[in-house]
């Protein structure tokens, strides 16, 4: 153990590599990078994971063509995931239709944040709790637009009123049912974060006992950290696939009236 170590904070240095910061440190051999305007890492990683997205749909779907090829067939089965296993399923084809493609952007943008913070040098920004409350937030907001629109205002409340039910028992679930709707946002934004928190804190912890414990620990840390990783691939694609789905349900049970 190199000398020292003994007063090394390791709960520290576990959550300065994957909570938020205003440097990024790549390796250890390389000096932190400070980013300028006040960027924090997770707001960095967010504008890579928009400008990723950008780079590689726009160039490619610029201009329609008789027959993809390329990365444009990757692409394209993404989307079409989207709308037949997500989107199509839940609101059917007709309202699917307009709401493909926000969902589709909300699926990919959500994948590529995960993926992206499974690189080692890389932080994964829905492993903030900010990141994942501004979009659940934006998902709550569309559940109240998207309802207030079809049902209008009063319509929107009376849809969660029973019928023929006692006011008191009538206005009891009424609050339950709105409060609902704040409790549905809150846990998009909690599961999110705390799959993608949970495995990053688990590989570094294995990790961990290396230096705590003994050098030997590797043969049995190591092993452990690969295996939770390769399920963190696992879990980055299937938190994305959750949220998406969750989100059309929502939307579309807001805007549709009950009976």
């Amino acid at each position: 153990m190199p000398a020292g170590s003994e007063n090394v904070d390791v709960s520290e240095v576990l959550f300065k590599h994957i909570l938020n910061g205003d440097a990024l440190d790549l390796f250890p051999m390389v000096p932190e990078i400070h980013l300028p305007f006040g960027i924090t890492i997770h707001c960095f990683m967010l504008i890579l994971s928009v400008s990723l997205i950008l780079a590689l749909f726009i160039p490619v779907f610029r201009r329609p063509k008789a027959r993809v090829a390329g990365i444009a067939v990757a692409l394209e089965s993404v989307v079409l995931f989207v709308r037949d296993d997500i989107v199509y399923p839940v609101m059917g084809e007709k309202r699917g239709e307009i709401w493909l493609p926000f969902m589709a952007t909300l699926f990919i943008f959500i994948l590529t944040v995960n993926f992206l913070g499974l690189i080692p040098a890389f932080k994964t920004a829905t492993g903030n709790i900010n990141v994942t409350t501004a979009l659940a937030a934006v998902i709550m907001a569309l559940i109240f637009i998207i309802g207030f629109k079809h049902l209008g205002l009063v319509g929107f409340f009376k849809n969660m009123w029973p019928e023929d039910t006692p006011w008191p028992i009538g206005l009891f679930i009424l609050v339950l049912e709105t409060i609902g709707l704040f409790i549905k946002s809150m846990v998009l934004s909690l599961r999110l974060f705390a799959n993608m928190f949970a495995g990053h804190l688990a590989i570094l912890s294995f990790l961990a006992l290396i230096f705590t414990l003994s050098a030997w620990f590797a043969f049995v840390a190591v092993p452990f950290a690969v295996f939770t990783y390769l399920l963190e691939v696992l879990i980055a694609l299937i938190q994305a696939f959750v949220f998406t789905l969750l989100s059309c349900i929502f939307i579309d049970m807001a805007s549709s009236a009950h009976g």
